[in-house]
């Protein structure tokens, strides 16, 4: 923990320890030399008559006064790092004349010498962390550039130094150097080893403050009092560290910005800005007292409030910036004092913002009273999972938030000072870090310092707005629910609403059956289906679906009846379909290969009126060979034939264990192809694949899009998928034009070579699943065809966006797009209002292009189908799914509202997949996730706890759920866990499941193999005090931290005489990993002798 003493100075040794928080920022540069995250940058312009040297000699005096100006850093023979002061070092100046450039040239001068200043790190081992560069830009007019090292300053440094160099340039007497002082961050374990003893070495025992005082001898006469004061000091650092401990586990989920998912970022950054209103801010200050808050409470209140809104994220960590300044004395120096506490808030929109403020007060409170725990040790006690090339803390907080008091600048004699913040903030050390900055007259604003890798200048522009205009409504009524406050004014709502609508076109209400007698009546003789064993003209298929017609009218099958046809995709299919349609009847789909507990309930569900398979389908034909050629008309149907009657019934997975009908319209289905085709510019010349099953409602656009439009329709062989190559053979063979498929399909035939020939491919609508980006970049790469990424439910008809897919993706998913044609997209929250462009809500669907409702379900439909409140008399349809709509207008997928998944195109109730393995009398329990599949993408995963005294048989449960359910929803991998677990919340604990091929992340025992790793584990046993240890043992879940990696390197280099970089260590962790590292520097083939710790005493 963190204690305070003012103590005598000791004569100063050469060597001296670092304090706690000088550790982090020396093992971070140490990890990555390159890295400039750590440099602080900002720049002035100095207008006046200013005196260079008089300026020159005031900093310089300034470093005098504080020897951490003056520092440089080395690393001993046993790991540990050491900062040494000399006298002899000075600030580097550096000094550029631009006055002689014309004025565009020189604004362009200055900002290049400014990106390169900033850009260029730190050498601690040999140069001070402070340096100067002055740019004269005019004969009154400089720009002065200062890169200082965040090892020896943070923000409480600022006033201390602006203060001293004026004084010293104004000529002012300089108050006494600062009283001696030191931050010792004191072990447990030291107190009372050494305190007990009766003398105690803050240097060799303490971590201490790069301050002007390094060493102390501090002397306990009373040896009761020393113990009594070593077990209080022990007992209140084992609180603190178990209050970190109850705060972070289980962690929660990373938290998702709106923006690109930038696997790697670069921390280059950008800063925005808004003027926080006067009366707003004395506002905060009132209800602040009111509730026996601080404002910065009220402030982060709504900062997470508006963090929820946007992600949806009801969990998550962000980072506050505190400094150890308590006494005058401190706040006198010039130093690294700071530490970060992280706060765990949880938001709901619930909650009323009151609740929120004083939950944050006391989670506030909370933090600062444990806050004598460092940052790393926070971490440590984590111990988030590792990424290479990023530190522990990138893993587990991505928003920081902090209020300050701007900083006035210099007040030079005869010269006026202004902060060019454009010159500024050149990297950032979390994707989004917001602060509200007062000046001590009543005014403030709001900055947002952000990675520009992963956010948006409009996008964060925007998230200001907000969060402004948020605050101002949580404090008119601090009452309502956060998820009610109002984010939106007059212009954002009409701009949201304008973006919510596809385009308008005037479509007449037909049916599918008019759509294909007309492209029957314009091209007879053109080819309509082709398979591997037989062509149709339309012609010749008109003639034979009004034949089979016919017959299902004399059957007395009409309008609004159902008819089931239990055949897969085939001619005799895609003639059934007509057939039914043209005699006024609906179809609905039941693939052969479904389980025949499935197929026994759909038609138990449904109800048709009929039932066709391939042999009743057979001798109906037979039967039928007789009747009229001629198309039926209403005068021959049972009843008339409307837009309004129902074509087809799907059924989808279901909540309840059970799936759901959707009954959709002719009107609904026909607006939708006509508007597809229109969409894609689509002609009577394309040529289409039936790519998708007979059950998913993908199939209607093969079907219905290509015998509207009049085009041809290959008609693979049953199986054919299964069959990639065949599947690729016949797209080239029969000359495809427009394929339709899922993007993990797609992934997949990128890997064949035999694309090389689809020379005649011209557009590739995908969807059913996330489009990731690497797929549709792979994509470009191969053809010039065009390829849109295509969203929408069964109940809104298909597809309800789309998203042409232009340039590279990079990494992330693709956008879903905008509304189609005729179809409203609405981000709405809870309470169906409409959310700013940016904030995570749950997509609703409006439009003609909708589906009744549920079949036979009134309470279903009801809870789903709900009134538009945009459009009286009209009804939108909830799809449970999370989006957010970016500044391009484009919606952007985030995940499901309730436990729905799309996995290879097909929707998915998880609630039903657990239902099915439940069933089995060997499990218990079970859960059911999507997991990804890096070589074949997303899959479902299940979870099984076993039933008390049975054992589960994985291979009997499969086969169980291959019975039950259809072969996309029975699970790819399985494993078994004792109990399913939960967070503090009661919600699913997904970070503490094993991997979906049961890899836990504590890794197995696995016995050294070579020479190398047998002499690594012996290293790791001794570092980290542990009888045995494994080849496969990651340094850090074995308690490695960031000070113990530089030990680490020490001993490896005694051990082996290799040298390996401190990245080195972070990246690949393991036994085996560091171990191969090694014999991969190691010169000689024979193992060398451990050299003698003598021969390794030079400082790194």
């Amino acid at each position: 923990m963190l204690i305070r003493m003012s103590v005598t100075a000791s004569p100063a040794p050469d060597r001296h320890p670092l304090s706690v928080g000088q550790r982090r920022m020396w093992f971070l540069q140490t990890r990555d030399p390159e890295d400039i995250t750590l440099n602080i940058c900002v720049a002035y312009r100095l207008s006046g008559a200013l005196d260079v040297a008089r300026l020159r000699a005031a900093v310089d005096t300034v470093a005098a006064r504080h020897d951490v100006l003056r520092t440089t850093y080395g690393v001993d023979a046993e790991g540990e790092p050491y900062q040494v002061r000399s006298e002899g070092i000075s600030i580097p100046w550096q000094t550029h004349d631009v006055s002689g450039l014309p004025p565009a040239d020189r604004t362009r001068r200055v900002a290049v010498l400014a990106r390169r200043e900033f850009a260029r790190c730190f050498d601690l081992a040999a140069e001070p962390p402070l340096r100067p560069t002055l740019v004269r830009t005019a004969v009154t007019e400089h720009v002065l550039l200062l890169a200082v090292h965040r090892i020896c300053w943070d923000d409480d440094s600022w006033p201390v130094f602006f203060a001293e160099v004026d004084a010293a340039y104004n000529g002012h007497e300089l108050a006494a150097p600062p009283a001696r002082f030191v931050d010792i961050e004191v072990p447990a374990a030291a107190l009372e080893n050494d305190i007990a003893t009766a003398e105690f070495d803050v240097a060799a025992a303490a971590d201490i403050a790069a301050v002007d005082v390094v060493a102390a001898d501090i002397t306990m006469t009373d040896n009761a009092a020393a113990a009594a004061a070593a077990a209080a000091t022990a007992a209140a650092d084992d609180a603190a560290v178990a209050y970190w401990r109850s705060v972070l586990r289980p962690l929660p989920e990373p938290l998702l910005l709106p923006g690109s998912a930038v696997t790697n970022p670069s921390k280059r950054a950008d800063r925005a800005t808004i003027t926080l209103p006067r009366d707003l801010l004395d506002r905060v200050d009132a209800y602040a007292r009111e509730r026996a808050a601080t404002p910065f409470a009220v402030l982060l209140a709504a900062c997470a409030a508006l963090v929820e809104r946007y992600t949806a994220a009801g969990d998550f960590l962000i980072s506050i910036p505190v400094t150890n300044r308590s006494s005058a004395a401190a706040r006198r120096l010039i130093g690294y004092f700071g530490n970060t506490l992280l706060l765990r808030l949880t938001p709901h929109s619930a909650a009323t913002f009151g609740e929120l403020v004083a939950a944050t007060e006391r989670h506030r409170r909370e933090a600062l009273a444990h806050r004598g725990v460092g940052i790393d040790r926070i971490v440590r006690e984590a111990n988030p999972e590792r990424v290479a090339g990023r530190d522990g803390m990138d893993q587990l907080v991505r928003l920081g938030f902090s209020t300050r008091e701007s900083s006035h600048g210099f007040t030079l004699d005869g010269v006026t000072s202004t902060r060019l913040d454009e010159l500024g903030a050149p990297t950032a050390q979390v994707p989004l870090a917001l602060a509200v900055v007062t000046d001590g007259a009543g005014d403030a604003l709001v900055e947002a310092e952000y990675q520009v890798d992963v956010l948006t200048r409009p996008l964060v522009e925007s998230m200001l707005e907000h969060y402004v205009r948020l605050l101002d409504s949580a404090l008119a009524a601090p009452h309502r629910r956060i998820g009610d406050l109002d984010m939106l004014g007059a212009r954002d709502r009409d701009a949201v609403l304008a973006a919510s609508r596809g385009a308008v076109a005037d479509i007449a209400p037909t049916t599918m059956v008019a759509l294909f007698e007309r492209s029957v009546a314009a091209a007879p003789h053109t080819l309509a289906l082709v398979s591997d064993t037989a062509e149709l003209t339309y012609a010749a298929l008109d003639r034979r679906v009004n034949r089979l017609a016919h017959w299902l009218i004399r059957r007395g099958v009409g309008a609004e009846d159902l008819v089931g046809l239990r055949l897969g995709a085939s001619i005799e299919f895609l003639v059934a379909v007509y057939a039914v349609l043209k005699a006024g009847a609906a179809y609905l789909p039941i693939d052969p290969a479904d389980p025949v507990d499935r197929v026994d309930y759909l038609i138990e569900d449904a109800g048709p009126r009929l039932v066709l398979g391939r042999a009743e389908l057979e001798l109906a034909e037979e039967l039928a060979a007789a009747l009229p050629e001629s198309a039926p008309t209403d005068t021959d149907r049972v009843r008339p034939l409307r837009p309004a009657n129902l074509a087809y019934v799907i059924y989808t997975s279901g909540s309840t264990g059970r799936p759901k009908g959707v009954p959709v319209a002719h009107v609904a289905i026909a607006e939708h192809v006509l508007s597809f085709i229109a969409d894609w510019g689509m002609t009577s010349d394309d040529r289409l694949l039936q790519s998708s099953s007979v059950g998913f409602d993908a199939s209607l656009l093969d079907i219905f899009v290509t015998l509207a439009l009049g085009a041809r329709l290959v008609v693979p062989k049953p199986g054919a998928f299964q069959d990639m190559r065949y599947v690729a053979e016949l797209i080239a063979e029969r000359g495809v034009t427009v394929l339709h498929m899922v993007p993990s399909m797609l992934s997949t035939f990128l890997q064949l070579p035999e694309i090389s020939a689809w020379r005649a491919l011209r557009r590739v609508p995908v969807g059913g699943e996330p489009l990731p980006g690497e797929v549709a970049d792979r994509f470009a790469g191969v053809f010039d065809a065009e390829l849109r990424n295509h969203y929408g439910p069964t109940e809104a008809v298909v597809c309800a966006t789309h998203m042409p897919v232009d340039g590279p993706m990079g990494p992330g998913i693709v956008p879903i797009g905008i509304p189609n044609r005729n179809v409203h997209a609405y981000v709405l929250d809870a309470a169906l209002h409409l959310v700013p462009a940016g904030v995570v809500g749950e997509l609703y669907l409006g439009g003609a292009q909708l589906a009744r409702g549920y079949l036979g379900r009134p309470g279903s439909t009801a809870a789903s189908f709900v009134a538009d409140p945009f459009t009286p008399g009209a009804r939108l349809y909830r799809s449970g799914d999370l989006v957010r709509r970016n500044e391009f207008g484009e919606l952007e997928f985030v995940g499901r509202a309730d436990e729905q998944v799309k996995v290879r195109g097909y929707r998915i109730e998880l609630g039903e997949v657990e239902a099915a393995l439940s069933a089995h009398a060997a499990v218990a329990r079970c859960v059911v996730l999507v997991a990804d599949d890096p070589a074949t993408g997303p899959m479902l995963a299940a979870y099984l706890v076993p039933a008390p005294d049975r054992t589960v048989d994985i291979e009997r449960v499969r086969a169980h759920a291959a019975a039950v359910l259809p072969d996309y929803m029975v699970p790819r991998a399985f494993a078994l866990v004792d109990e399913i677990p939960r967070t503090a919340s009661g919600k699913l604990d997904k970070r503490a499941l094993p991997a979906p091929h049961g890899v836990v992340r504590r890794r197995r025992h696995r016995e050294p193999a070579t020479a190398a790793e047998r002499r690594m584990c012996a290293l790791f046993a001794r570092l980290f005090a542990r009888d045995r240890v494994g080849a496969d043992d990651s340094f850090f879940d074995l308690g490695g931290h960031s000070l113990l990696v530089t030990r680490l390197a020490a001993r490896i280099r005694a051990e082996f005489g290799v040298e390996l970089p401190v990245r080195t260590i972070v990246d690949t962790p393991t036994v085996a990993e560091l171990a191969a590292a090694v014999a991969a520097r190691t010169t000689s083939a024979a193992p060398p002798e451990p050299p003698h710790r003598a021969a390794t005493a030079t400082p790194a």
